[in-house]
C-alpha cells in the first residue's frame, strides 16, 4: 500500500485535495489505520484519481464525477454525460467566440478614439400597444452562459413541426436580480399560426404548465 504522501506524489494530487475527496466519498482510502488516522491507497486507486483529474479538465462540477464515479459499471450513462460535456463546450465556445469578436470591434474603436456606446444615440425607444403573437415558448431556470443550448431546443421545435417564425426570437428574464448560474429565463419565437400549428401550441404549454 502506498501512504497518502506517496500517493499524492504519483497522483499529482495535493494532500488537502486526497483529504477532502475522502471526505465526501469521492475518493476513500484502501485502509485507514484507526489509531494514527493515516490514509494509505492501493496502486490501483491510481488510475480513479487519474480518472477523477480529467474528468475535471473537461469542466464537470465533483458532484458530476462522484455520479459517474459511483455508476462507472454503467458505460451508457459515462457516454451520455461525455456527449453532454461536448455539446455544452461546443456551445461556449460559440458563445466565447462571438464574445471575442464583439470584444475586439470595441478594441478597434477604442482605437480609433470612439466610444463604443455610441450605438445608443441610434435607439429610438417609444412606447406602442401591445402586439398579440402566437407564440413557441420554454421557460428554465439555467446557467446563462447554456442559453444558446436551450434556444437550439425550441428552435429544433420549430424546424421539427415545420412552423413559421413570424418575428425574431424574444427572451424574457423573470429572476428579480441577475444570477447569471441560475437565472429564470422565458425562451420563445413569435410563429405564424394555422389551425395545425394552434393544435400544436396547446401541446406546448400543457407541457410548459405542467
Amino acid at each position: 500500500m502506498l501512504s497518502i504522501g506517496e500517493f499524492s506524489k504519483i497522483s499529482h494530487l495535493t494532500l488537502k485535495t486526497i483529504r477532502y475527496y475522502d471526505e465526501i466519498g469521492l475518493l476513500k482510502p484502501a485502509y485507514t489505520d484507526a489509531k494514527s488516522g493515516y490514509r494509505y491507497y492501493n496502486i490501483s486507486q491510481l488510475e480513479t484519481a487519474l480518472l477523477i483529474t480529467r474528468l475535471k479538465t473537461y469542466l464537470f462540477s465533483l458532484e458530476e464525477i462522484k455520479i459517474m464515479l459511483t455508476n462507472g459499471q454503467d458505460v451508457s450513462l459515462f457516454l451520455a454525460k461525455m456527449k453532454a460535456k461536448q455539446e455544452n463546450l461546443s456551445q461556449q465556445i460559440i458563445f466565447y467566440s462571438s464574445l471575442l469578436k464583439k470584444l475586439e470591434l470595441d478594441i478597434q474603436l477604442l482605437e480609433e478614439e470612439k466610444n463604443i456606446m455610441s450605438y445608443l444615440q441610434q435607439i429610438d425607444i417609444k412606447l406602442v400597444d401591445h402586439l398579440p403573437f402566437n407564440i413557441l415558448a420554454q421557460r428554465k431556470q439555467l446557467n446563462i452562459a447554456n442559453f444558446l443550448i436551450h434556444f437550439n431546443e425550441l428552435l429544433s421545435k420549430v424546424v421539427f413541426e415545420k412552423l413559421t417564425p413570424a418575428a425574431k426570437p424574444l427572451a424574457i428574464f423573470h429572476s428579480a436580480e441577475y444570477v447569471p448560474e441560475n437565472y429564470d429565463v422565458e425562451m420563445a419565437i413569435p410563429i405564424v399560426a394555422n389551425t395545425r400549428q394552434q393544435k400544436c401550441l396547446t401541446l406546448v404549454f400543457v407541457q410548459w404548465l405542467r
